[in-house]
């Protein structure tokens, strides 16, 4: 009977207090809730492992060992797990968040680069440089399931944000191509007359922003069409090293503004998406590569793979407000909230 009561009395106050957190009970006790974090996990391209930074406190969290050449990263919708391909090793390594721990390491394929995850979760797909094909990752089974020829030397892959569509930059064959996420099908591809580098694709997908080699800019892409449709041009530097002009492309999640990485000057360039204007500039570390936003935009997350840190940016005031140190020649990140505590795994 005291039971039923305490258990009356529970359900009454979960009525009249429906923001009292109730943790649940076992036979071993109750279980710890699940807290995030906004994490940056920054592929150190010149070493062996990842460099984990908490945007709240504003400083290193962990350093995790991965393989050789990490150069692609990703985190899962549930936030429970992040991906890294190792390009040295032709690898993909799962990693839990809550313990900073590399929980598995499957092969791929030759040279993995940039990935994305499926929305679902279900899936990773792998862009493999040196195969020029894309390998679908089964995340439940941990194996390659479908390997999906794409163009020669497949280095991106930018997924729509209803994750239908995978657009994959082909650097052999200077082309984007469409891919279905569901069928794995090829629906069509655009060319870009150049090096394809780092896509970003508006929330609408009717625009993605590419940049590629010698240019410092972008290309501007009408999806439905297949078509560059215009050229952001930021004006070149006199003495361009090794075609490192613009890198790294970001949107600002209200897609007003395109955040552009310059390696040849140290800069992060701001434009308007309206009329392609410059709206200022941001001083950064040396050659900067990726640069990423945290999910309230109030944060800019940029690695400098020639500084081998990190600048943080306060998005509204345009301002780097801390530098962090990472591993060597950091390249590719990823920024969002991660399971920390109470995790399942």
């Amino acid at each position: 009977m005291r039971t039923s009561v305490l258990s009356f009395a529970a359900a009454i106050l979960g009525i009249l207090l429906p923001g009292v957190v109730r943790s649940q009970t076992t036979s071993s006790g109750p279980s710890a809730p699940e807290q995030t974090s906004i994490r940056a996990f920054v592929c150190n391209f010149g070493g062996v492992g990842v460099s984990v930074i908490d945007l709240g406190s504003g400083g290193p969290v962990a350093s995790i060992r991965t393989g050789a050449k990490p150069h692609g990263i990703g985190i899962a919708p549930s936030g429970r797990e992040v991906y890294v391909t190792n390009e040295g090793d032709g690898t993909l390594s799962f990693i839990d968040p809550a313990k900073n721990e590399v929980t598995a390491t499957i092969p791929v394929g030759k040279a993995p680069h940039q990935l994305a995850v499926a929305r679902d979760g279900s899936k990773v797909f792998v862009p493999l440089n040196g195969d020029h094909a894309v390998a679908v990752v089964d995340v439940a089974a941990r194996k390659v399931v479908k390997t999906v020829p794409v163009g020669r030397a497949p280095h991106i892959i930018e997924p729509s944000g209803d994750g239908r569509t995978l657009f994959v930059t082909s650097e052999g064959d200077m082309k984007v191509v469409e891919m279905d996420a569901a069928t794995f099908e090829i629906r069509g591809e655009t060319p870009v007359f150049g090096w394809p580098r780092v896509p970003s694709l508006s929330a609408d997908g009717k625009t993605l922003y590419q940049t590629v080699r010698w240019l410092n800019g972008a290309l501007v892409i009408d999806t439905a069409r297949r078509k560059v449709v215009n050229r952001i041009a930021l004006g070149e530097p006199k003495f361009a090293d090794e075609g490192k002009d613009a890198h790294g492309l970001a949107l600002t999640y209200d897609g007003t503004h395109l955040w552009i990485t310059t390696q040849t000057t140290d800069m992060v360039t701001i434009v308007d998406t309206a009329d392609h204007s410059v709206q200022g500039t941001v001083r950064v570390g040396r050659d900067p590569n990726w640069i990423a936003f945290t999910p309230d935009g109030a944060l800019a997350v940029v690695s400098n793979t020639g500084s081998d840190d990190v600048s943080v940016i306060d998005a509204g005031e345009r301002r780097v407000t801390t530098t962090i140190k990472v591993g060597k020649s950091p390249k590719r990140l990823v920024v969002g909230a991660v399971v920390t505590t109470g995790s399942s795994k």
